[in-house]
């Protein structure tokens, strides 16, 4: 049944194609207008909506920041407010006077003055809601308007931020409601500033304060700075406790670490209670208060629907527009295109002739110019396989005519009959069967490729023959890969490069030379490489060598020839390499394409 479908899918799918296909330029034009129009609309629609919608997250969440700093800065202020009212306190006299006996109660009239200093201070400071004293005896005295608050530990020492307060040497802390020091309403928070009290003549230890701050302190320091977006503010302390919260939003232990696991600000979109919220986030640095806003993402809708509809109205006036414009479009390359056709029908009858359309610089002008460039390109590429095959034919002439010169074979035949003068019987046997072999493999039945292994033999049977001619000239090396023996190469391309390497290399140079053929089996090439340490080549000659497209001379025919060969050959420049230095030597290097090492070449 599924095969059905599917054939029955892939039927009409082909019939809807050709029934395309046969309509007419214009109507093509239209119909694929038609569906991109669609299709660009409720992209555009959907990307315009996510974009706006992103700029506005953004922005929103540029201006949550700006407001978290500035309630960071406001409960600054209001806790360096409420150091400065401690520092009173611990500065006073009447109290200095009865914390230095070590009992709070040891008299009663500097104490009622103490209680009614603390009491305007209380009453007159809506910062502080409770203010608890500590003598070094465990004696509390406590005034404020928090008559839930019980101390719970039998003695200040036994507070367990009691240690804290002892390292901070005079400095405050804060702890949220305490520390569990105090007994109170599980909903009321509250922010306990602990300090000690010292003597202010010898910084002796006295005693304890603690001024109790409610959260609505908090609250009523930010009350008139939080935005239209932000629909709630929640600041936690340093042991990420809540420290005020409204509307009983909780954004979760995981969220919270998350937040402040890389930075310090910032701004991240996650859950919080089921509802996809904006949380920006600040820490404060002095305290390690954490404060946190939770936005609703849902309130950008309010931004976003105004500027989309207006965006969705543009874009259709724009989808309309152009399917007008595209008609006229369509009529204006149609026509053209009809003539250009017309003019091309010369080319099925192998008429490479250049069309005149009158057009302009625009795709039309483009395109009949492209033809034109075509047109001319073919006939070059006519002229230049031609030309090619010239060169290749004279090429292969003067290798030809390379295999029997004369005065080699003159100077090894003389060099042979001196030889047989002498009596040097074996030196004959091996110059007679050197050349005999140079001939047998240089002439290979008329074959146009060996094995790089017979063209290795014969460049030894070459330098053979040199070698009974010029004893101290010269010394071979031979590096030989064998796994590249096997391979097939253009027949006498290695001798014509050892012959340029001997005579116009090293014969020149006073006290001979050296010269090293090596091959190498790399990837998908063998390298071969003839290295002489003669005279070298200027950077001009070699330039001339390469760039000689059109024939050779006398002294640049063993180059020259050979790399016309070869690139005819393998159909690419970039075969044969040239490395020299004037008077210190010649690298020239092969590189030859084997197809999967099986011995077969890609060539042209």
């Amino acid at each position: 049944m599924l095969e059905i479908i599917l054939n029955w899918v892939l039927a009409l799918i082909n019939a809807i194609r050709n029934k395309f296909n046969n309509f007419k330029i214009g109507v093509r034009f239209t119909l694929i207008y038609c569906l991109i129009s669609v299709f660009s609309i409720l992209m555009s629609n959907m990307l315009f909506q996510e974009i706006y919608s992103e700029i506005a997250l953004r922005k929103v969440s540029e201006v949550s920041i700006q407001t978290l700093y500035s309630i960071r800065t406001s409960l600054n202020i209001t806790i360096t407010n409420i150091s400065n009212y401690s520092k009173m306190i611990i500065s006073d006299d009447d109290l200095q006077i009865l914390l230095r006996r070590g009992n709070i109660y040891s008299d009663l009239n500097v104490q009622k003055k103490v209680g009614t200093y603390l009491n305007k201070l209380t009453q007159e400071t809506p910062y502080i809601s409770s203010v608890y004293i500590f003598d070094t005896s465990g004696n509390e005295y406590s005034v404020g308007n928090q008559d839930d608050l019980k101390f719970i530990p039998e003695k200040i020492q036994d507070a367990v931020w009691y240690n804290s307060v002892l390292g901070k040497k005079g400095s405050y802390i804060l702890s949220l409601n305490g520390g569990g020091a105090f007994s109170h309403a599980p909903d009321d928070n509250f922010i306990s500033m602990i300090r000690l009290v010292r003597d202010i003549n010898t910084t002796e230890a006295l005693g304890v304060l603690i001024i109790n701050i409610s959260e609505n302190t908090f609250k009523d320091s930010f009350a008139n700075i939080t935005n239209n977006y932000m629909t709630d503010i929640t600041i936690f302390d340093q042991n990420n406790q809540s420290i005020i919260k409204s509307n009983g939003v909780d954004i979760g232990k995981g969220n919270l670490t998350e937040l402040f696991e890389k930075q310090k600000q910032g701004f991240l979109i996650r859950d919080v209670n089921n509802t996809e919220c904006l949380l920006s986030y600040l820490l404060e640095d002095r305290y390690g208060w954490k404060i946190v806003s939770v936005m609703p993402v849902k309130e950008l809708s309010n931004e976003t629907a105004v500027p989309g509809l207006i965006g969705f109205a543009i874009i259709m006036i724009n989808s309309v527009l152009l399917f007008i414009g595209t008609v006229f479009t369509s009529k204006m390359i149609t026509i053209p295109i009809k003539k250009l056709l017309k003019s091309m029908k010369g080319v099925e009858k192998g008429e490479f002739n250049e069309v005149n359309i009158k057009a302009g610089k625009d795709e039309i002008g483009q395109l009949r110019d492209g033809y034109n460039i075509m047109i001319r390109e073919i006939q070059n590429l006519i002229k230049r396989v031609i030309t090619e095959q010239k060169v290749k034919r004279k090429a292969e002439l003067n290798v030809l005519q390379a295999q029997i010169k004369p005065h080699f074979l003159y100077n090894t035949l003389d060099s042979i009959n001196s030889l047989a003068l002498m009596g040097e019987t074996s030196s004959v046997c091996d110059l007679v069967e050197a050349l005999g072999s140079y001939y047998r493999i240089s002439l290979s039945k008329g074959k146009e490729v060996i094995n790089i292994g017979q063209e290795i033999v014969m460049v030894k049977n070459y330098l053979k023959i040199q070698k009974m001619r010029y004893p101290d000239l010269f010394t071979a090396h031979f590096i030989i890969d064998e796994k590249c023996s096997s391979y097939k190469i253009l027949k006498l391309v290695l001798q014509p490069l050892v012959e340029n390497s001997l005579y116009h290399g090293i014969r020149n140079k006073d006290g001979g030379g050296t010269i090293t053929l090596k091959t190498e089996h790399l990837i998908d090439r063998i390298r071969i490489t003839i290295e002489d340490d003669g005279i070298g080549m200027a950077k001009e000659y070699i330039e001339q060598v390469l760039g000689d497209k059109t024939g050779t001379t006398d002294t640049s025919f063993g180059l020259r020839g050979t790399i016309e060969r070869l690139s005819i050959f393998y159909g690419t420049e970039d075969c044969f390499q040239i490395e020299s230095d004037v008077g210190i030597g010649t690298r020239i290097t092969i590189l030859i394409p084997v197809d999967n090492g099986n011995g077969e070449y890609n060539h042209a």
